[in-house]
């Protein structure tokens, strides 16, 4: 089991890494995950008193939260996120998830305002978002801030038994199992949405053939049988991250959404 020190430290890694991906845009998302050993908390990045964004997002920002949204302890200098009810909807909701991630990817923002279905129009590029849609989108229908219980209820009914829900105008829900497979989950839909918002301006594109669907299906359950391949694309994310200090865009399609 990994420590608080340990996930505390993943959490302001994911946050650094989806900020440089382009799916946190200044102080704006955050990353959880349920405290080691414990089905009542969770570790979540706060809001610093001096907060330069989560580009720079460090594990002394992240705090300890029982379910109902209150500290656990004292956390000078760092105050809960607003939209904490996101997280403690999901745990409450769902006991095979143990992190969640609430970001406002620019390309899956662009679908649900422009009504533009996010499919399955590729394979092998990018299975993992694939995957996803395959599943089925759930979308919260209404653009404001998750601020209340009775909203993060509302939002969990939407999500359903599905691992991702787009809201509105306003960004996504994932989660996963580990920090590593929510912050890839969310990545990896960010990548087949921008794919699916530029084909929807010049293209009237197919899904892909339902004989390769099925096959993709049939691999996604051998792949969760042997554990994924989270790990291998979190060490690529962290490579990246140390790499290179500005954002970087895996569509090799660059940042305009023109």
């Amino acid at each position: 089991m990994e420590s608080e020190a340990e996930l505390k430290e993943k959490i302001a890694l994911s946050c650094r890494i989806l900020a440089q991906h382009g799916l946190f845009k200044g102080s704006t998302g955050h990353v959880s995950t349920r405290a080691p050993g414990r089905n009542d908390a969770m570790l979540i990045r706060g809001r610093p008193d001096e907060d330069r964004g989560l580009l720079f997002a460090e594990p002394e920002s992240v705090i300890p939260l029982d379910l109902n949204a209150k500290p656990l302890g004292k956390t000078p200098g760092v105050r809960p996120v607003g939209e904490v009810y996101i997280h403690t909807g999901m745990y409450k909701r769902f006991p095979h998830v143990n992190a969640v991630v609430h970001a406002h990817p620019p390309g899956v923002m662009l679908c649900t305002i422009a009504g533009v279905k996010i499919r399955p129009i590729y394979g092998a590029f990018d299975a993992s978002g694939m995957r996803i849609a395959l599943a089925g989108l759930p979308l919260y229908q209404r653009a404001i801030t998750i601020s209340t219980p009775e909203l993060g209820d509302d939002l969990m009914d939407v999500m359903g038994d599905r691992d991702v829900c787009l809201m509105y105008g306003h960004g996504i829900a994932a989660g996963g199992r580990t920090v590593e497979e929510a912050t890839h989950r969310a990545l990896a839909l960010e990548t087949l949405a921008r794919f699916n918002w530029y084909a929807a301006q010049r293209f009237d594109v197919p899904d892909i053939a339902a004989e390769d669907k099925a096959e993709w299906i049939r691999r996604d359950k051998a792949s969760a049988e042997r554990g994924g391949t989270e790990r291998t694309d979190w060490l690529t994310y962290v490579g990246q991250l140390e790499a290179f200090a500005g954002q970087i865009d895996d569509t090799g399609m660059g940042f305009g959404l023109s």
